[in-house]
Parts: C-alpha cells; structure tokens; sequence
C-alpha cells in the first residue's frame, strides 16, 4: 500500500507542476504540436484541467490507502469506476480549449473529429474495456475434476494432471505479500502471487469463502476455493477419491 501512497504524491506532483509550476511540455500532444498550433490551444485552461484530474487521482489513491491502514472492509471497484468517469470527463473538457479541434463557436473544424479519435478509443477503454475486465476477473472459478486431472477453467486456467499431484489438503490461505502476474478485485485474487514466506502460488480464491484447498502441484503449488464452503468441501471430497 506504501507504493499506491508513493504514486498518489507523485501525481499531485505532476498536477502542480504543470499548472502552478507551467511545465506545459508534460501534457501529452501539446509537447510535439508545432508552434502554430499550440498557438490555437488555451494551455493555461487546459494545463489547470490536467492539475485537477491529477489531484482527483491522487486523492482517489491516498483514500484507498487510508482505507486499507484502517482495516475498513469497503468495496474498492465503485469508487475505480467513478475514477474512470471523472478521468472521461476532464478529458473531453480538455478538447473544448483545443482551438485545433474546434473553432471559437464551439463547432468542429474540418480533420476535428479525426483528431478527436484518440478520446474516442480512449474513453471507450475506460468505460468499456476496464470495468469488463473487473467484472469477467469478479467470475467464480469452474472447476472439472476428470478421472486423470483437475481441469480450471477461465483465466489463468490449467490442466493439473493427478500424476503431477503430490498432496491436497484442506486449509487456510496464507499471507499474500504481492501479485506477479494476476487480478486481484475486491472479491476474488485470480493468477500468480508470492506469498509472504516467499513461494510462488497460483490462486483461484474467492476472498469471502475460508477454508481453502492447497495443491502441492509439481509446477506450482495451487490455492482454490468455490462460490461457499460447502461448495469447497464437495470439490475438495471429489479430487480426494482420485
């Protein structure tokens, strides 16, 4: 959580520097435009913009730090999508002073919407793409136990073969230190972690379900659970009679 704070500093940071400071060459396509056309933009109306999108951010980040210091069990997915939201919003409040994209009536000048094309992509990622990638990584495992191995569907899914199995055990979850390569929302860690003592596990775990199942696989040793610990059980009892 110490890097989410160090990160939310260093954002408020590049806020203030481009609008009190007048680091204009930090805003991305002012920097490259020729003089002519950053003679069109009102950079000082759309460096303040950058400030307070920055500031947004920022604040967002340190709230969330706050949030995890006090141990406060809060949904973290709403207020990444109001970030999502405000981060469209200010984006598209930027284009209004960009005189290269539209004339003093507001309207769009002839190439306006080729040059507005960026925003289009980019707002469609965030309020798209983002928010559908939470809700497929907020998806219960499924899990098929065949007579020759444990098949897990979905992302980061595997096929461990019974062979490759030295134990299974009925257990806890261990303190997760940091994610490798994994999604880890406000209900569900999917992927690669380290855990604090060190190893390297896959995780398949639904963070309000407890006990959990541990694989001593041969390549990786596997932490999972289902949508209830009855649900765990059952699975748990079934890769056992294999």
């Amino acid at each position: 959580m110490s890097i989410l704070i160090i990160v939310a500093f260093v954002v408020i940071g590049l806020g203030f520097a481009v609008d009190r400071l007048g680091w204009y060459h930090l805003i991305s396509g002012y920097n490259t435009m020729s003089k002519e056309k950053k003679e069109r933009v009102d950079i000082k109306r759309v460096a303040r913009l950058v400030a307070w999108m920055c500031y947004g951010i920022g604040g967002l980040f340190l709230f969330i730090a706050l949030i995890d210091l006090l141990g406060l069990d809060v949904p973290l997915e709403p207020f990444f999508l109001i970030l999502l939201v405000f981060i469209v919003v200010m984006l598209w409040r930027m284009q209004r002073y960009d005189g290269n994209i539209f004339d003093e009536s507001g309207r769009l000048r002839p190439g306006g919407k080729k040059r507005l094309l960026p925003i289009i992509i980019v707002s469609l990622v965030l309020l798209i793409g983002v928010p559908g990638l939470i809700l497929w990584f907020s998806q219960p495992t499924e899990v098929t136990v065949t007579d020759s191995a444990i098949v897990i569907e979905g992302v980061y899914g595997r096929e461990v073969p019974f062979d490759d199995v030295e134990d299974v055990t009925w257990t806890t979850l261990p303190e997760i230190a940091l994610r490798t390569n994994g999604a880890a929302t406000d209900s569900r860690l999917t992927g690669h972690f380290r855990t604090e003592e060190g190893e390297a596990v896959l995780l398949y775990i639904d963070r309000g379900v407890e006990p959990v199942i541990r694989i001593n696989w041969s390549e990786k040793s596997i932490y999972m659970n289902q949508s209830s610990e009855e649900a765990t059980r059952v699975l748990y009892e079934e890769i056992q009679s294999r």
